[in-house]
Order: C-alpha cells, then structure tokens, then sequence
C-alpha cells in the first residue's frame, strides 16, 4: 500500500512556499508605499526608505528601490542643506541610476514612470541653469556632466500627441451632449443604498452602478470592476473628465470603480456607489483614502 503520510522534505517544501509568497506580498506592499510617498513629495521618507530595501536585495529584488533611491536624491538635491549633509551620496545615486538604465526592466519602467523621468528632466535641466558655469566644486561638475552624458541621453517616452478638436478635447468615446446626459442620469440615483451584486434601483454595488448608467447612452459594460477596467480604454489622468472612469485597487487588485463628473482642468470629482453611504459623490483628490487608492482612468468607446 502507497503511504500518503507527507514526508519532512515535503512539510519543507510548502513552509518555504508559504515563506516566499509572504515575503513577495511584502515586498509589493512596501514598494508601492514608496512610490505613494514619491508621488506625494516627500522625497526625503523615500529616501531613507529605499536604502533600507536596498540593504536587503534577496528579499527586494526589484529594480525599483535603487530607482527610487536615485530619483529621491536628484530631488533633494536641490536643498542646499540637504546638499550640504548628503551631497557626496549622489556618486552612489549616479552609480544606482546607470544600474537601472542597464537593467532589463528598463524598458518597462521607462513606460511605467515617464511621467517622473520626463519631469526630472525638466527638473535637471532648471539645475543646471542655476547653477551656470561657476565652479561649485568637483560632486556638482561630476554631476552636470553626468546629467548631460548620461540622463539626459537615455530615450524616455513621450505621452502620445493625439488630434484635438477645437474644444482641445479628444474627439473619442461619448460626446459632449452624450456625457452631460450620462452625469444627469447618474445624479438621480444619489442616495440610493449600496447593495452587493446589486444593479437596479433597489441598490447598487459600484459596478453595478456603472453598468446600469450606461446603458442610458446605449452602452454595454461587463459587469466586474476588474473586467471595465480591461474593456476601457486606459487614458492620461489629465485627459479624464465627466463621463470617463476611474478605478481603485485593494493593493492586489481592481476593487472599485467610479464615473467622473468633472469638467476638463478641474478636481477630479466622481459620482460612485460606496459601500458606506451608497450613491453619492466625492471629490477624489481632496480624499486621501481614495486618491492613494487609484490605479487609472478609462475610457469607454463606442
């Protein structure tokens, strides 16, 4: 008879598992904490946090900590007091940045984060204006050099240059009639209890929500969060406004999703069915619950 009692090895082999997956959804927490914080400015919290990840690089084996790492100090950099305490970590930073640019996720992040690289390009380039050609010393010469033949050279990607009507808006998806009449339709449901699963007026869950709206403009969208987030089309923050989507995540994966009722160049605002109060509206950047929460915004098109 075959013995079916787990062996040692095997008790092992699934702890090691259980280990290593505790250890990734670690990882992930951590750096995506970082990158909030970089996003929010607080460059210095990066900074000492990166260094911490990087002193552990079998645990943290992203590219990621050593990015954002270097990043946090050209940011800092522009502090003369910070200058005068760190100014000679930037060899290192200099050094950890030409280790991401030979990276193989450097294609990647190059699309993930151009909007940061394209900024620090602006940023070094007002740097190097102000620091002109006075000799300030052999770190900020090494430095500017180091800018002009490294950074600078390296190919960051544009955002798309699309055609803009005379509105300067996007003519795709709903038109400007079509999404004024979505965002009545949607204001006359404020109020009503958020129900799990539910999609009519008895109550709603968010997609729920979205779903029954619109298909007031003949619309259809699959019922999940998760599968709207797949069907729209991913769009620039700064191009999103009423009648777009917008979707959060749980830290693993796409848990919500409203519609936004905001014109163009205003506050991104959304109408949405939230688990606590039901239909209502919520202005998403003076909330840091769920501003830290938003992994993009869609478009749905016809």
């Amino acid at each position: 008879m075959e013995d079916n009692t787990p062996t040692k090895s095997s008790i092992l082999c699934i702890l090691m598992t259980c280990l290593c997956l505790t250890f990734a959804f670690g990882q992930s927490k951590k750096i995506d904490r970082m990158e909030q914080y970089y996003d929010q400015g607080h460059y210095k919290i990066v900074y000492r946090k990166s260094a911490r990840l990087l002193k552990n690089p079998e645990k943290y084996p992203s590219i990621l900590p050593s990015y954002y790492r270097a990043m946090s100090s050209f940011q800092l950099m522009h502090d003369p007091a910070w200058m005068n305490r760190n100014g000679t970590d930037l060899k290192e930073s200099r050094h950890l940045m030409n280790e991401v640019f030979r990276s193989e996720s450097w294609p990647i992040l190059v699309k993930s984060h151009s909007n940061e690289l394209i900024a620090m390009e602006a940023l070094f380039d007002l740097w190097i204006a102000q620091t002109g050609s006075v000799e300030k010393g052999g770190d900020v010469e090494l430095m500017k050099s180091w800018i002009l033949t490294g950074f600078l050279q390296q190919d960051f990607t544009e955002p798309d240059v699309e055609y803009v009507d005379e509105t300067g808006l996007v003519p795709e998806g709903l038109d400007v009639s079509e999404r004024n009449n979505l965002i009545h339709y949607s204001y006359e449901f404020k109020g009503i209890p958020y129900k799990w699963g539910g999609r009519d007026e008895n109550g709603f869950d968010c997609s729920g929500f979205t779903s029954h709206v619109f298909k007031r403009v003949g619309m259809e969208l699959p019922r999940t969060s998760g599968d709207q987030y797949k069907f729209a089309k991913t769009i620039h923050a700064k191009r999103a406004y009423m009648g777009d989507l917008v979707f959060f995540s749980d830290g693993e994966k796409i848990s919500h999703v409203g519609i936004l009722v905001n014109q163009p160049g205003e506050s991104k605002k959304m109408i949405h069915s939230a688990s606590s109060i039901g239909i209502s509206v919520v202005d998403i950047e003076k909330s840091d619950y769920w501003k830290n929460r938003i992994v993009g915004y869609g478009r749905v098109i016809k």
